[in-house]
């Protein structure tokens, strides 16, 4: 049994759908990670972040798990979406 959690847990780190991506910050190719819960210092001010749904119904349907929507919420759960546009007041 605890084989097979194991090897579950381990998959599941591997199959999460937040990704990464690459933003031009200040002339700089900048990559933004996911984060969650266990890193907020992750965080880039100028970027938008969104709920991972699909890191969301994983946890959902492995809560009898415990571990799982931890380890999944706790690290990705929010994934970055696009540079935020500042508007220079007139």
């Amino acid at each position: 049994m605890k084989k097979i959690l194991f090897i579950l847990l381990l998959s599941l780190l591997f199959i999460s759908c937040a990704d990464s991506k690459k933003f031009n910050i200040d002339g700089k190719e900048v990559r933004v990670e996911p984060y969650g819960w266990f890193n907020p210092e992750m965080k880039h001010d100028s970027i938008n972040y969104k709920v991972s749904t699909i890191n969301v119904i994983w946890s959902a349907l492995l809560i009898e798990t415990i571990i799982v929507p931890i380890v999944i919420t706790g690290d990705q759960l929010y994934e970055p979406v696009s540079k935020k546009e500042y508007i220079k007041p007139k």
